[in-house]
């Protein structure tokens, strides 16, 4: 039985600490459908992987996982909210004044608090753009590659077939001028 064309590609690369992995999978369709599911700290980057694989597949339901860790600490830095930071200060002392507790706030406990620290990654979004279509791009050559070799084993497939058909043809015409 002839089964439709599938494909499935996956690359995995690691550039400075920071690690990508793309899997591509697909079965036959009409059209180019490409769904992707990412990190949404990638999500910008989602039109530039379409068009990365479209330019090598042209059909297919396409299903795209990718998974980003960034554990670089280039680029990385830790700010403090300090307006947040005192308004926490002044409304803890605040209560501990109304309900007459001793209000030993440390500087730990305050940094604990939602908002208080934030990790920004100044890091240039270009490099992660380089990096990830990078990925994208060898993992769609796999894809490609499997399809191609599923597509010669479909072939051969149907090559066996129509020797089949004609052979039973012949006999069958044979019979046909023999018996009459």
């Amino acid at each position: 039985m002839i089964k439709s064309m599938t494909g499935y590609g996956k690359s995995t690369i690691e550039k400075d600490k920071r690690n990508y992995q793309v899997e591509i999978k697909s079965v036959n369709h009409r059209y180019l459908d490409i769904s992707i599911k990412m990190p949404r700290v990638l999500s910008y980057l989602e039109e530039e992987v379409k068009k990365e694989i479209a330019k090598k597949v042209k059909r297919g339901k396409i299903d795209v996982f990718i998974s980003f860790e960034n554990n670089s600490n280039e680029g990385r830095e830790i700010k403090i909210n300090n307006e947040i930071a005192k308004v926490y200060i002044d409304e803890l002392k605040n209560l501990a004044k109304q309900e007459n507790i001793q209000s030993n706030i440390e500087v730990t406990e305050i940094a604990k608090l939602p908002d208080v620290l934030s990790m920004q990654n100044n890091q240039e979004d270009e490099t992660i753009k380089i990096e990830l279509l990078e990925v994208v791009s060898q993992a769609t050559d796999k894809f490609v590659q499997m399809r191609a070799v599923e597509g010669s084993k479909i072939a051969e497939d149907l090559l066996v077939r129509v020797k089949s058909i004609r052979k039973t043809n012949k006999r069958n015409i044979f019979t046909f001028y023999w018996t009459y």
